[in-house]
Formats: C-alpha cells, structure tokens, sequence
C-alpha cells in the first residue's frame, strides 16, 4: 500500500481543497479552473513530508498522511518548489542596506 493513496487521506484531500481559498505558501488565490497539473493548479502539501515519515509504522504513517493538521491547500508549483523540507525559508529584504 502506498502511504497517502488510501481512502482516508482522499476524503480529508478534498475537505482542504474544498475550504481553501489561498495558497498557504505564497498566498495567492487559488484557481480551480486551471489545467490539472499547471504550476497553479490547486494541491495539498503535507507539513510534514511523508518521506520524512519512513521507519514509522505504517498505521501511524497513515494517520499523519490523512492528519488534517498536517494537510494545507497549495499551488502544484509552491508544492514543487518546496520539495520534501519542514520549514520555508525566510526571505529578508535587502532595502536596509
């Protein structure tokens, strides 16, 4: 079985794609009416990365993939773009120099 392709992850996948109106990344509207798969297209990103998840049991790997916590609605490119780390990076503005 593969972790996140499971019934529970799908229903709680819809529920945060159905709440949303933002990007939780870099918070623009999100477009339902885009191409599937486009850079801007609605997605969910997992706060913690399932991959970081590996060694766990699988049931306890199942809950956080399906956790509603752990789920936010994103663009498909935010959610590339940030691949598998915990955090973002904080991006500093360079005006005071």
């Amino acid at each position: 079985m593969r972790i996140g392709r499971d019934y529970a992850y799908r229903v709680q996948r819809e529920r945060v794609l159905a709440m949303a109106q933002t990007c939780a990344i870099c918070g623009r509207p999100l477009d339902r009416n885009v191409p599937p798969r486009s850079r801007w297209a609605p997605s969910v990103d997992h706060i913690l990365p399932l991959s970081r998840t590996v060694g766990l049991p699988v049931p306890m790997r199942l809950r956080l993939a399906a956790d509603p916590e752990n789920l936010r609605a994103v663009h498909v490119g935010c959610n590339s773009k940030r691949g598998n780390r915990r955090r973002r990076r904080v991006h500093t503005s360079r005006a005071w120099r």
